[in-house]
């Protein structure tokens, strides 16, 4: 039972709106204007508007001439435009009405955190709930949005080239905008992708009941702003998902590192050989898990349902063995010339290295390793190049790794992102990879 209600806490800590903390009024045009409100109306003569009731009849009512209506919204389409009274009376802009619009930063000024949301059904099949934000998207083009009359907004896509566009305030929608966590949730329902927060609007595939999603913390609108789970490092893929059909996805069990591992999200962090940690749910080759309050994501193979084996420890045979004669990398040909020492023929590349009692020192191409010994996980490794020390650390001792077609032994990687193999010293990194075992 006790299980059941902190779900329901945690449901209800994420649905739940925080309440306005702005004023519901503002002065404009020698009237006030109310929260929700886009402009205000006269007629030019007596007219008589109508609704339409849920029952699907028919209410009128007479306005008088020059009587002032506030107008709440508006419905652009079929090069018509209309406008929304109280009480849901609608009336076709014509010479009949005078419509002035409020600006939208007097708008805005109604609302905590506004965002904007195009309601222009005229344009294009992209523009109708277009969602404009300020901010970068995780490996995305950046927006910058500024607020007057109308609003400008600023699109800075990842080419480097600038697209930018004003859009009228009548062609706007504000909501609230509220912070959310960036959890998991997953769908109760089958529900259509939405390029932005507003029902009928530019939508892509359907997404099956069950789908899992990464939060990016923003509500509008009665909608979610969320990513699919395995979209990192390609196109962004982002997409609104109505919040009432989301559910938090729960911590299935636990979990343990098998050596070291970087976990990332909107935060890193450096998990370590037996970190406990919750597992959230898997996609092909990747992993999400829970450590500290904080959502990561992981390779799959880095997690172990047991406490995993001790990492080895190396105190001999980290270095270039003897039997040795060359080495092939992507960037050359490295013969042995010497005892300790690999050249590259005509060009200034080289491999040199040599042992202390208490340390083991590899040099390629002018950048230093030095290696405290004995060589475990979390030990220190020094990284000297151009003459800038950087201190680091062993990230992990790898049992195996496969660079095809050979499998190498207790291969040390580095806090550098670099790895290290006894008996052949440097073997793959940000550059280079070991391509001959000669």
């Amino acid at each position: 039972m006790k299980k059941y209600i902190i779900t329901l806490l945690i449901v209800l800590a994420f649905f739940t709106s925080p309440s306005s903390s702005k004023a519901a009024e503002a002065q404009w045009d020698g009237a006030q204007v109310v929260k929700g409100q886009t402009g205000k109306m006269t007629f030019t003569k007596d007219v008589k508007v109508y609704k339409k009731n849920a029952n699907g009849t028919y209410s009128s009512m007479t306005v008088k001439r020059n009587n002032y209506f506030r107008v709440y919204d508006i419905e652009k389409y079929d090069n018509k435009t209309f406008y929304w009274m109280s009480s849901g009376y609608r009336v076709l802009a014509t010479d009949l009405v005078v419509f002035k619009k409020v600006p939208l930063n007097i708008r805005a000024s109604l609302y905590d955190n506004p965002g904007y949301i195009n309601i222009n059904h005229q344009d294009n099949e992209y523009t109708y709930g277009k969602h404009y934000f300020d901010g970068s998207e995780y490996r995305g083009p950046m927006y910058n949005v500024s607020i007057n009359e109308n609003l400008h907004y600023v699109y800075l896509r990842t080419d480097g080239n600038t697209e930018e566009s004003y859009i009228d305030a009548t062609d706007i929608r504000i909501a609230e905008t509220i912070k959310r966590d960036e959890g998991l949730y997953k769908l109760t329902a089958d529900a259509q992708h939405l390029r932005g927060p507003m029902a009928g609007g530019s939508s892509g595939g359907k997404y099956s009941k069950g789908t899992v999603f990464q939060s990016l913390g923003l509500e509008i609108n009665g909608y979610l702003r969320v990513q699919v789970l395995g979209t990192w490092g390609e196109d962004f893929i982002s997409t609104y998902i109505p919040v009432k059909l989301l559910q938090p996805v729960q911590s299935q069990e636990k979990r343990y590192i098998r050596y070291g591992v970087i976990g990332k999200g909107k935060k890193s962090k450096e998990l370590k050989r037996f970190d406990e940690v919750t597992l959230l749910t898997e996609k092909n080759m990747t992993a999400w898990i829970e450590i500290d309050g904080e959502t990561y994501y992981v390779p799959r193979k880095v997690l172990a349902t047991i406490k995993p084996n001790e990492s080895p420890v190396i105190t001999t045979s980290f270095l270039p063995n003897d039997t040795l004669q060359q080495l092939v990398y992507t960037n050359g040909v490295y013969k042995k010339t010497t005892n300790n020492r690999f050249e590259v023929q005509n060009d200034n590349l080289f491999i040199d290295y040599h042992e202390t009692e208490q340390t083991f020192n590899y040099e390629k191409d002018g950048i230093k390793y030095i290696f405290d010994k004995p060589v475990t996980e979390g030990s220190k490794v020094t990284r000297v190049e151009n003459g800038m020390k950087n201190e680091g650390f062993v990230r992990a001792i790898h049992y195996t790794f496969t660079i095809p077609p050979i499998t190498f032994n207790n291969v040390v990687e580095t806090s550098y992102g670099e790895f290290f193999a006894p008996g052949y010293g440097y073997i793959d990194g940000y550059s280079s990879e070991l391509r001959s075992y000669e």
